[in-house]
């Protein structure tokens, strides 16, 4: 019998397994000298032994450069490395002795038939590829219905995300209708805003949907996180915070005035990413719907999947049937306060800890009842952007 996962495996490739991540890391540390590109010796000699394209390799490789305190880091890639190839290098970067005893048993062991083994694949593509095309990589994280994955194409060298539905979910009417959704949300609207669909396999997949998108450089809560310890809050200055805000506020007014409207009822920070272009974008249309489409039945869903606390708007736990724009309005408002409040946690009831020009805004957009708030997002910016200027210039 087929699982899903084994299906999974099929359509998209093997995901990088711990003896993998140790064999590269020897590799790695052996060869720090030498120059990393899909030419390199010692970079063709791993991918024939791994069974990985060469691509893949330097992809590692740059990864394992920005772990290393001892080199001046390749920044491209750092985020983009999932938990188990942080656990590796930290396990084994002071120990290189033990990591070439470890690495050379396992590389002995693919080199003698493993599944990894470059001569069971010689004769077609090393492995399964995304679309044929895309080599994963790393799983970046996943959300109520899907995964995310990291991967490359070999030939163009480019890096993109790959995102699948989740192998629990295969069989869940509720989860693949919202999975299929979001697919055709982001086929419907583009916006330098909006994270970018490259391609997906809606109409040749019905069991196992997935998608390829950019690959963002890292995402908001990330990066605010890794600004230097200014003694509170904010912590990003004024000009920077109100450009991120403003990006996400393009984002939601390109849904919001596409037909028909499409409302994302999941705005936060950690899916709001930045590009290697320095652009901000919204992304995972996980929760979001077409305005009219048809809603989820409340009773199956839980708590986590009606939204982000602190950032769900009250209708969303009541009903996610009374969602509408003003939902966002309200995800809107809290970013807000993330970027420029001194408070923490929101909401704060009796100071916002917002500069005044903002406080009556932010105050708007949290009424409980949606009939209190902005009507739109047009109305939001027009007391929002000027606020947010004047911050900028004093």
């Amino acid at each position: 019998m087929v699982t899903a996962a084994t299906r999974a495996q099929e359509l998209y490739g093997r995901p990088w397994i711990e003896r993998e991540y140790i064999v590269a890391l020897d590799s790695y540390f052996a060869n720090r000298e030498a120059p990393r590109h899909i030419q390199s010796p010692y970079i063709k000699d791993l991918s024939n032994l791994l069974g990985r394209t060469a691509a893949s390799i330097v992809m590692r490789m740059e990864n394992f450069a920005s772990l290393d305190p001892d080199e001046q880091p390749h920044r491209r890639g750092l985020v983009n490395i999932s938990p188990i190839c942080r656990r590796v290098f930290d396990k084994w970067k002071d120990n290189p002795s033990s990591l070439r005893d470890c690495a050379e048993v396992y590389a002995r062991e693919i080199a003698g038939g493993q599944p990894n083994n470059l001569s069971l694949f010689e004769a077609n593509v090393l492995l399964p590829r995304a679309f044929g095309k895309y080599d994963l990589l790393d799983q970046l994280g996943e959300g109520g219905f899907g995964s995310v994955f990291s991967c490359v194409n070999p030939d163009s060298q480019q890096r993109f995300a790959l995102k699948i539905i989740k192998a629990d979910r295969v069989f869940d009417s509720e989860g693949m209708h919202r999975f299929r959704r979001e697919i055709k949300i982001l086929r419907s609207i583009e916006h330098p805003n909006l994270i970018r669909l490259h391609e997906d396999n809606l109409d040749t997949e019905d069991a196992y949907p997935g998608f390829v998108m950019d690959l963002g450089v890292t995402n908001l809560l990330e990066y605010m996180q890794r600004q230097p310890d200014q003694g509170g809050r904010p912590v990003l200055p004024g000009h920077e915070a109100a450009f991120i805000w403003k990006s996400v506020l393009d984002a939601i007014s390109a849904l919001h005035s596409h037909s028909p409207a499409v409302i994302h009822r999941d705005i936060n920070p950690s899916n709001v990413l930045q590009m290697g272009d320095g652009r901000w974008v919204l992304a995972d249309f996980g929760l979001a719907k077409f305005v009219g489409g048809t809603p989820m039945s409340f009773a199956t869903m839980t708590r986590s999947m009606c939204g982000t606390t602190y950032f769900a708007a009250p209708e969303q736990y009541r009903d996610l049937k009374l969602t509408d724009e003003r939902t966002d309005v309200y995800g809107l408002g809290v970013l807000l306060w993330e970027l420029f409040s001194t408070e923490w946690p929101p909401p704060v009831t009796e100071s916002s800890g917002l500069p005044p020009q903002l406080d009556l805004v932010f105050r708007r957009t949290q009424a409980r009842s949606p009939a209190q708030r902005y009507q739109t997002v047009k109305e939001l910016a027009a007391d929002a952007i000027p606020a947010l200027a004047s911050i900028v210039e004093s």
